[in-house]
């Protein structure tokens, strides 16, 4: 791990199955610190992203973003997304973070068609991105049945799937949204199928595992360089 950067990235972790991962490791690799805020254990939620906070990192959970009753911080991680925009704090939100920060603005969330569980193809549009600059096309690791259905009016669509027409979405110049997986590995997988939710109960698929372990090499050579583009961007933007 490189030297830190003194800048410290809030993950809001909403599943304790959905860690940072490889997106933490990789961002630790270029300097950042990384502090776990483990909603799905009660710890409490901001609605105002702290002074000594420089990024956030909403990330997945098997929950839906309209299930505020259910989940009662998911009310205030939207509070606290929308707050951060409003201040150009920069956002890395990753498959529920990314529905959760749609509907924070003004989008929509619903019920895919088809959901996906499992390595799909995402498609670049022709929108320029420094970030997301992979060419036209790469393999993802997705795991959801809901998906962006309307973007936020300040919200720039960058790719999207056959199944998912909101996979990779930009607001602002500082801030991104993922419908997929970049922080997985075989062993997360592994653990989301010991531990099937609805998404893969609904999917009709034993097991995913092989194509994820087989595809595993790639993912994080496209994956890695993402990450630390953006975090490479946000730190001397």
């Amino acid at each position: 791990m490189s030297e830190t950067n003194g800048k410290t990235i809030l993950a809001i972790q909403n599943d304790p199955t959905d860690p940072p991962h490889l997106v933490g490791r990789w961002l630790m690799e270029i300097g950042f610190e990384i502090k776990i805020l483990r909603a799905y254990a009660g710890e409490e939620v901001p609605t105002k992203v702290p002074e000594n906070i420089f990024a956030l990192l909403p990330l997945g959970g098997s929950m839906g973003a309209n299930d505020d009753v259910s989940h009662p911080w998911l009310a205030r991680e939207k509070m606290l997304l929308a707050d951060a925009v409003s201040r150009d704090i920069p956002i890395f939100a990753i498959c529920l973070g990314a529905q959760l920060l749609a509907t924070a603005l003004g989008g929509e969330v619903s019920r895919a068609k088809v959901g996906e569980i499992g390595i799909y193809k995402i498609n670049r549009n022709s929108i320029s991105d420094s970030v997301f600059n992979f060419g036209e096309s790469a393999i993802s690791a997705q795991w959801h049945q809901d998906s962006v259905s309307k973007l936020p009016s300040s919200a720039v669509a960058l790719a999207s799937s056959e199944h998912c027409e909101n996979q990779i979405y930009r607001i602002g110049q500082k801030t991104y949204a993922v419908q997929f997986h970049p922080e997985v590995d075989a062993g997360i997988i592994k653990l989301w199928e010991d531990d099937a939710d609805s998404a893969f109960l609904g999917s009709g698929k034993i097991s995913v595992l092989v194509e994820m372990t087989d595809a595993e090499k790639e993912l994080q050579r496209i994956w890695k360089l993402v990450i630390q583009n953006w975090g490479e961007l946000i730190l001397h933007d």
